[in-house]
């Protein structure tokens, strides 16, 4: 062809779409990408859960070697709801300054077991699980021992990590 530079490129009408297709694609697939991207790794990025320390009595409430069943109320926010829950655990008291504290839901489907002193076990009311004070599985189908809780003194006062975990499983799984 005369008149026209051999190294010189144009631009067709297909090319041109092509390029504007490509870029607008680009731009879509990062606008609804990233976020999307963000919100599947949130929980493995996330993974240090809040400490949320529940006042449960003072130390002068709870007597040596004697279980106490403690009852508390906790603040719950879950997206928009906002509740207060009652709550209840297990508390025994080792020494003078030193405590176990159990969740007081049965390992094997969540009945909140009592205390028999007559019997000294923590006992399951809906299928017979029995537990020693140090929360062991002494009878029954409990696939675990009673879940402990963190535990902390503040002045006289006994604050406690409540948690709950999964049931009718041998591991202790947090729900």
């Amino acid at each position: 062809m005369k008149g026209t530079p051999e190294n010189t490129s144009t631009l067709s009408r297909r090319g041109f779409l092509i390029a504007i297709i490509g870029g607008f694609s680009t731009f879509v697939a990062t606008v609804l990408g990233v976020p999307a991207t963000l919100f599947a790794l949130s929980p493995a990025l996330n993974r240090r859960r809040k400490v949320d320390w529940v006042p449960v009595g003072t130390i002068s409430d709870f007597t040596i070697g004697q279980p106490k069943l403690a009852d508390f109320t906790m603040f719950r926010k879950d997206g928009w709801l906002e509740e207060t829950v009652s709550k209840a655990v297990w508390v025994v008291r080792t020494s003078e300054a030193d405590f176990t504290v159990f969740n007081p839901r049965c390992t094997h489907l969540g009945c909140i077991v009592s205390w028999r002193p007559e019997e000294e076990a923590f006992v399951s009311p809906c299928h017979g699980g029995f537990f020693t004070l140090s929360g062991e599985v002494r009878a029954g189908p409990p696939p675990r021992p009673l879940d402990k809780l963190d535990w902390a003194l503040e002045g006289d006062k006994l604050v406690v990590d409540y948690r709950e975990f999964r049931l009718g499983i041998s591991d202790r799984m947090e729900v």
